[in-house]
């Protein structure tokens, strides 16, 4: 009887052995804390020459120049600011480069054709067109813009001062059409370009082809 109680307590505690070694396995198992590796990690971020960060040249869909394409800028004036279509527009006689190589003027008058005066203050929304270009033409700050009264069948003007092509200066550029939009308006009428080719700046910060405000002399 003492020989069989001893194998009986002998493989009772090879039972017991077991079990524990088992229990120690499955906690260091879960017992781990998992550190993920981070994938991806360049995600929604850009290298210095990414799309971001890159400098476009000039190019024919550019409308650079900072200004605001295809709209009249200007305070408002009460209500009574001069409609598109009360005016009438037309390029003044004498416009164009006065010699080979100058920078020309196009004067550009505004006729009220309405039976009563408006006002009219600021830039005008000007834009050079030919082809599949569109170049909005950026300001001057030569001079102040100011409120200009117009009256019924009296006129006002504004400048585009441009830079004529010269044969290896850069990029040629023949408009057709000048698409102009009134100060504090949204509809714009369209003009023949009938002068020469325009060095294309339309990516330049101060380009040599800028309008002066209406009023300006």
């Amino acid at each position: 009887m003492l020989r069989l109680r001893t194998t009986s307590l002998a493989a009772t505690a090879v039972l017991v052995a077991g079990l524990t070694l088992t229990a120690c396995g499955s906690d260091s198992g879960s017992g781990k804390v998992a550190t993920d590796t981070p994938s991806g990690s360049a995600t929604g971020t850009s290298s210095p020459g990414g799309d971001g960060g890159r400098t476009m040249a000039p190019s024919g869909g550019s409308t650079g120049g900072g200004t605001n394409a295809g709209t009249g800028t200007g305070a408002g004036t009460g209500g009574n600011h001069c409609l598109t279509s009360q005016l009438g527009f037309a390029v003044a006689p004498g416009s164009g480069a006065q010699s080979k190589g100058s920078q020309g003027t196009v004067t550009i008058t505004l006729t009220n054709k309405g039976a009563k005066a408006c006002e009219m203050k600021g830039y005008p929304g000007v834009d050079l067109v030919g082809g599949a270009t569109k170049w909005s033409l950026t300001r001057g700050t030569a001079e102040t813009p100011k409120t200009v009264t117009v009256r019924p069948n009296a006129t006002t003007t504004f400048n585009i001062f441009y830079l004529p092509f010269n044969k290896g200066d850069g990029q040629e550029f023949k408009p057709k059409s000048i698409v102009i939009t009134p100060p504090n308006e949204a509809h714009s009428h369209t003009l023949p370009w009938d002068f020469s080719s325009v060095l294309l700046q339309d990516g330049a910060t101060h380009p040599g082809t800028y309008i002066s405000p209406v009023g300006a002399k």
